[in-house]
């Protein structure tokens, strides 16, 4: 169950009362035996073989990134039971390199943050003391009329002193700043993540779909992009702008967890998610709409204690090298309800 409070936190509930400790949990769990290991192995053995057989057959050079798309792809259609067994095994070598990169990426942007917050701060105390020496300055034309200018000479040279040594530190702290902001902007430039909907962004899309559309014009097979968003009637109920951009940053996530490893998911705008379905061919891109709507289906959404409904509208396009980036993405914009 996905719950969205008041505070903007999404949280997934279990049954209450059906807690396991960490140490009980883990007594539960037992190691498989070495007959059922080299079971399993055999199996791997034998699939990996035919996953090679399948990519020559269909002309497809084995590159690593190749055979992973073909690995996944063609374990869908195999026994439930096998499809658990190498499914496990590719969890037990499966590094999070999605998260950890992501993870990165937003702390470094709330870095920034707390870095630009610090220079602004600086910025203003300066501001603050350079309003002071001109009034300074103005007392002590006022005082030089005095009776008193032996001690206004002294202090004269102390204030002197103490300007121009502010007057170096504004300087350095000038140039720092100038320096972090382009460190911000390059950072900018090359991020690859929507650090709102926890998937990619939009720039990185673009670069895989114009590499998908070259990889697809020089070794023939099909790849495919869906276009997916929540439902103008499935937010009715929902009041804050907050929330329903919750909704769909759960959804994207859940998404991104039913997803092969090689399909790309990103945010393209206004809650629109785009999937780059690698070497998949109409067909399958059908099958993974049913898989979606099935898990969305099957989930609970709740807003303020109410109950949400969510229902996705998808669309589909081809990748092929004959269509502009623009072009394709358009097409699948197109079939989108609006």
């Amino acid at each position: 169950m996905y719950r969205i409070d008041k505070e903007g936190v999404v949280q997934t509930d279990g049954t209450e009362g059906n807690e396991l400790s960490l140490d009980s949990a883990l007594k539960e769990i037992k190691p498989p035996t070495s007959q059922q290991n080299n079971m399993v192995l055999k199996q791997v053995n034998l699939y990996g073989k035919q996953v090679v057989d399948k990519m020559i057959k269909d002309n497809i050079p084995p590159t690593p990134a190749n055979y992973a798309i073909y690995f996944e792809k063609l374990l869908e259609d195999k026994p439930v039971n096998q499809q658990q067994n190498i499914s496990n095994i590719l969890d037990t070598e499966k590094v999070e390199d999605f998260d950890y990169v992501m993870k990165i990426e937003n702390n470094i942007y709330t870095g920034f943050g707390h870095i630009k917050t610090m220079m602004d701060s600086i910025s203003q105390i300066y501001s603050k003391i350079n309003t002071l020496r001109n009034i300074t300055k103005t007392k002590r034309e006022e005082l030089a009329k005095g009776s008193n200018k032996l001690a206004l000479v002294s202090y004269d040279e102390d204030l002197q002193a103490i300007s121009e040594l502010m007057t170096k530190q504004q300087k350095t702290l000038k140039e720092q700043y100038t320096n972090i902001s382009e460190v911000i902007k390059s950072f900018n430039s090359e991020s690859i993540f929507d650090k709102k909907f926890d998937v990619y962004n939009k720039k990185y899309l673009f670069k895989t779909i114009d590499s998908e559309k070259s990889n697809v014009d020089n070794f023939g097979y099909e790849s495919m992009l869906l276009a997916l968003k929540v439902k103008k009637s499935s937010l009715e109920n929902v009041r804050l702008t907050r929330d329903k951009e919750l909704i769909s940053k759960t959804v994207g996530k859940m998404i991104l967890k039913r997803s092969r490893r090689s399909d790309i998911i990103a945010h393209l705008d206004d809650g629109v998610f785009i999937i780059v379905l690698k070497h998949t061919t109409k067909e399958q891109a059908q099958k993974t709409i049913w898989s979606i709507d099935h898990m969305i289906g099957f989930s609970n959404y709740i807003v303020d204690s109410e109950n949400i409904d969510i229902e996705l509208d998808y669309a589909l396009s081809k990748i092929t090298p004959r269509k502009s980036r623009e072009q394709i993405i358009a097409e699948a914009l197109e079939g989108l309800s609006h």
